[in-house]
């Protein structure tokens, strides 16, 4: 019978072991969860307030450039492309054509819109 008891109490505390292990890779486990969901949460908030940011930019001037591909025509093309885009526009898009390619640029402003 005693060597009854000391085997019970021998599982039992094998048991508490292997229960108190678990809880300690669980408490690990939500605290990992913890840390993802929290930068998670932080990278939609930037991306959030990036979006906010872009809504409220106005659109303040267009460029149509044409682009032709010849040798005299690239350069120039590339020059008048290179030149806007130092001067803060930004491609839209561009449009194939016959003779080239057609690209049209934005500037972009920081003020409130007004539709």
């Amino acid at each position: 019978m005693e060597d009854e008891n000391k085997t019970i109490r021998s599982e039992i505390s094998e048991l508490k072991e292997a229960v108190t292990a678990q809880g300690q890779k669980i408490d690990k486990i939500q605290e990992r969860i913890g840390r993802d969901i929290k930068d998670a949460r932080e990278r939609m908030s930037k991306h959030i307030d990036d979006f906010e940011k872009e809504k409220k930019k106005k659109m303040q001037e267009i460029k149509y450039i044409g682009v032709e591909f010849d040798p005299n025509g690239v350069q120039k093309g590339q020059d008048e492309v290179n030149s806007a885009l130092k001067s803060g526009f930004e491609p839209i898009r561009d449009f194939e054509t016959a003779k080239g390619i057609v690209m049209v640029l934005g500037l972009w402003g920081d003020h409130e819109r007004t539709d």
